[in-house]
């Protein structure tokens, strides 16, 4: 499916913290006056050292819970999603790697989205930053919404002894945390996408809202609660196309879908594109963002 560009796009997204959140570094660094679980920090274009959330975290959480909302159901003859830690079963164990269509036609939905040892995915998702640009150049709101963001709290806890219900010795410890109200933003890249795709990345923003879905570490002790949306998207089709925003499965020839197994597809809203070069470019803000996930959705619901 990626021998060529059937189509792509960017969705840009906004996570908010409705509670403290802690996406933890992989070591508590040289301050002896630090906190024991310290925030994950990076530097990102013009802006000093800050808290983030990397594209890793995120897509841990987004692939976990997609493949816990169609696992152990079949749609058209396809798989949910596989078992990963199955030893024979797992789409990265039984599927050969080797180039072809078949390949693509033997992986469950999730791998055919997120990927597998034998196939790469459809999506990337980047890291999120606490301001709305680029990083290149800041602007007043971006460096008041850092300074906001880095302005982190400690939260202390304490582990419990699970037989006597009191503190075990030596169990006090403390974490940092990004407080609430705190907003990140980044981007959803998708590759030669189905409109079904669409909508289980629209499932998972409904669980994460619905706070049946948190992030990052010490989520049983409150903290991980967000909210999601999705601000934009950035569409791009062949122009050799009509000029209408499609799914791939309406991209390439009826043949190469059945042989790639693509599921049947459905249309989009409509908009009408402007011609970059060798593609339709569409964009649309964030009311016409919410119908395209919808259609996603409808898909899926379809299949």
């Amino acid at each position: 499916m990626f021998k060529e560009t059937g189509n792509r796009a960017v969705l840009r997204t906004r996570i908010t913290t409705v509670t403290p959140l802690l996406i933890r570094a992989g070591d508590t660094g040289l301050d002896p006056g630090g906190a024991d679980l310290k925030c994950v920090r990076t530097r990102h274009g013009s802006a000093e050292r800050t808290v983030y959330i990397p594209g890793s975290s995120l897509k841990g959480v987004v692939r976990s819970t997609a493949e816990s909302t169609i696992r152990g159901r079949e749609y058209r003859g396809v798989e949910g999603a596989c078992d990963p830690l199955a030893q024979e079963t797992s789409c990265s164990a039984r599927v050969s790697k080797t180039e072809g269509a078949s390949v693509h036609r033997e992986h469950c939905l999730a791998c055919r989205m997120f990927g597998s040892l034998a196939m790469k995915g459809r999506a990337s998702i980047r890291d999120l930053f606490p301001w709305s640009g680029d990083g290149a150049e800041l602007t007043t709101d971006d460096a008041r919404r850092i300074a906001e963001a880095n302005r982190t709290q400690v939260r202390f806890g304490v582990g419990i002894n699970r037989f006597s219900g009191g503190v075990s010795r030596g169990k006090l410890f403390d974490q940092e945390v990004v407080p609430p109200g705190t907003s990140f933003w980044g981007e959803i890249a998708l590759e030669n996408y189905q409109v079904w795709q669409l909508g289980l990345l629209a499932g998972v923003v409904e669980e994460l809202n619905d706070g049946f879905a948190q992030l990052g570490s010490s989520k049983s002790r409150g903290l991980g609660v967000v909210r999601m949306s999705i601000e934009s998207i950035l569409h791009e089709q062949p122009a050799r196309t009509e000029n209408r925003p499609m799914g791939v499965g309406h991209i390439v020839s009826a043949g190469n879908a059945r042989e790639y197994g693509l599921l049947p597809e459905v249309d989009l809203p409509p908009a009408t594109g402007v011609r970059r070069g060798l593609f339709f470019r569409f964009t649309v803000g964030p009311d016409e963002a919410t119908g395209w996930m919808e259609a996603g959705l409808r898909a899926l619901e379809a299949l």
